[in-house]
């Protein structure tokens, strides 16, 4: 047991929500004794305040505000998304000061070191630098791809009507977990994991390993449906990305291609109850 007690949330919103449901589901039971959720305007945690947040309205361009908040906090969750990863490195310095004992930053995908070819990859490990630097232990939680929210049009897997555009061959395997697994491992993790497994460490879990042509043929053949698939080869993603340096989707999928989207060193036999949701389960 990790011992700690007092949770503090910096973005409870995209995968956020679903790690403050879960601490607050942790807190009503007894397990934990506080949850506050730090935000810049409380009109969007009305739900959470009914669940028994404590909500902190605060200026984050104030270091005083920052450690004002989390002072008498043990552990310091940020699922800050992609735009604002690199200001994390704003809320190392306040969070030490107010005496947080373990940060969490906002990894909760591939492993940075693995996929550091991604440029916001890049702001994750100067924060963990950062960390290091100034001596605040943290945990970096690696989940692989969030299966909820990869199937959509807008990743080009318009399964509703049935055609898909993706990159890469399709075979190589991939980490996929749904985001209230995630936070239900995040949180088990953090209360009941002993500290020496959660400073200066990695957790990585696992949902379900599939590859992309895997998931599509198990969908075809549940849905009783012939997919229209169009697949983007390695050489075209490379072009694509020497067009345009900064096509995150292009990134992504040859990244996965080349075999760097199965997580390994697995965290998941340390809660075998764990349970989680398979792809096809999620999307079919």
């Amino acid at each position: 047991m990790s011992g700690y007690k007092t949770f503090a949330l910096a973005g409870a919103g995209n995968l956020g929500m679903f790690v403050a449901k879960e601490l607050l589901r942790l807190k009503d039971e007894g397990s934990i004794s506080k949850v506050s959720i730090l935000t810049r305007s409380n009109e969007s945690s009305t739900e959470l305040a009914k669940l028994g947040a404590n909500i902190i309205e605060l200026d984050y361009d104030s270091a005083a505000s920052i450690t004002k908040a989390l002072t008498g906090i043990d552990v310091f969750i940020s699922t800050w998304g992609a735009p604002t990863i690199t200001k994390q490195i704003e809320l190392a310095e306040p969070a030490k000061q107010a005496g947080v004992k373990l940060f969490v930053p906002s990894e909760f995908g591939a492993d940075t070191e693995e996929i550091n070819r991604i440029p916001f990859q890049g702001a994750k490990l100067d924060v963990q630098k950062k960390l290091r630097d100034i001596g605040l232990p943290y945990t970096l939680f690696q989940t692989g791809t969030w299966s909820d929210t990869c199937f959509v049009p807008f990743f080009g897997f318009d399964l509703k009507n049935g055609k898909i555009n993706f990159g890469g061959g399709g075979d190589a395997p991939i980490t996929f977990t749904t985001r209230q697994d995630v936070a239900r491992f995040t949180v088990h993790a953090l209360l009941s994991f002993p500290r020496k497994k959660l400073e200066w460490e990695s957790v990585r879990m696992e949902g379900d390993r599939q590859s992309f042509n895997a998931i599509l043929s198990a969908y075809e053949k549940r849905k009783g449906v012939k997919l229209d698939i169009t697949r983007r080869s390695r050489e075209e993603l490379e072009e694509a990305i020497k067009k345009n340096p900064n096509d995150i989707f292009s990134m992504f999928f040859l990244a996965w291609d080349l075999g760097g989207g199965a997580l390994e060193d697995l965290a998941n036999s340390e809660w075998p109850e764990w349970n989680p949701q398979s792809v096809i389960d999620v999307i079919a």
